[in-house]
């Protein structure tokens, strides 16, 4: 079995950021970790300055996914989306999400010069 990282880009719909990061954490989050290949998630916001542009989305969020292939989070995701209350959607988020997936190139090395096969 495989680890991906799966990062999603998001936004709020137009004035429910409070909304969407109660639901988000309190809704999502529980319910992408009930996904079997979803083992961790954490959520990210865009820091404005050191000169950097800001994205077009605000809010990051990294799904650690083991998986032989990560289509099988799609079908899974997609297989949770048909369940009644299984996978719940708020309207405070902006459809025009991103999602892409990416498998690691080698070992994650620490600071302290650890390194642990992905």
């Amino acid at each position: 079995m495989a680890r991906f990282l799966w990062l999603v880009m998001t936004n709020p719909a137009e004035g429910r950021e409070r909304e969407f990061n109660r639901w988000y954490d309190r809704e999502h989050v529980p319910d992408m970790l009930g996904i079997d290949t979803v083992v961790a998630v954490q959520r990210f916001e865009f820091v404005t300055g050191a000169g950097t542009a800001p994205p077009r989305h605000r809010y990051l969020a990294v799904y650690e996914v083991e998986a032989d292939d990560p289509g099988e989070t799609l079908a899974a995701l997609n297989r949770a989306r048909t369940e009644p209350g299984r996978m719940r959607v708020s309207s405070s988020l902006d459809p025009d999400a991103r999602l892409w997936f990416f498998r690691p190139l080698g070992p994650r090395v620490s600071c302290d010069g650890d390194a642990a096969r992905p």
